[in-house]
């Protein structure tokens, strides 16, 4: 009897299986310096320490983490939008606000166990409990998420366009009402000839 193809075919089973199961790693998190508040991530976006993101080396964007620190217990979930760490010994990258709610910003490093949440394991609706961005209109001093920014950037966008539609108008209007003259060119005189 042969038993390659039904070996074969347990060992394709059990490494699909293990790919479905949350998988948990151990190393070192660093936290992002202010500097780099305000600046572009990778993904695209900009990036906010009062956000909670994080950068890794190799997972996709948008890939949300369960971060927990095993010194006081306290865990956070981040969303993956930027790469990196760049050194050694390091795992992930925390925004500022996310090393606060597991409480790492005085040590500045702290081993934690990152847990991949997108990997398919039907957790109760891990990524609604990411909280989403928001960011502060200097103007009104109310905070707002994007969608509201985007909201109010279309809003804005279609009353200037009514706007600039109604002065064309009004300039179109004028320049009906009043006499045009062209002017030819001439070598001794110019002339003016009513259209």
């Amino acid at each position: 009897m042969n038993f390659k193809p039904l070996l074969l075919t347990l060992f394709a089973l059990f490494s699909f299986a293990a790919s479905l199961v949350a998988q948990t790693t151990q190393g070192y998190a660093t936290y992002y310096g202010s500097k780099w508040h305000g600046r572009r991530s990778a993904d695209g976006s900009v990036f906010s320490n009062d956000s909670l993101t994080c950068a890794h080396k190799t997972l996709p964007f948008g890939t949300i983490l369960h971060v927990r620190n095993p010194k006081n217990g306290k865990e956070v979930l981040v969303k993956v939008t930027d790469r990196g760490p760049f050194r050694a010994n390091t795992l992930i990258d925390l925004s500022q606000a996310a090393a606060k709610e597991i409480d790492m910003m005085r040590a500045g490093v702290a081993m934690v166990e990152v847990t991949n949440l997108s990997t398919g394991v039907d957790y109760p609706r891990a990524a609604d409990n990411v909280p989403e961005l928001q960011l502060l209109d200097p103007v009104t001093g109310k905070f707002y998420t994007m969608g509201e920014w985007q909201r109010r950037a279309d809003r804005q966008k279609s009353i200037a366009k009514a706007r600039a539609e109604q002065q064309k108008s009004r300039l179109t209007a004028q320049k009906a009402s009043k006499a045009r003259y062209r002017v030819g060119r001439s070598r001794l005189t110019a002339q003016a000839k009513r259209k």
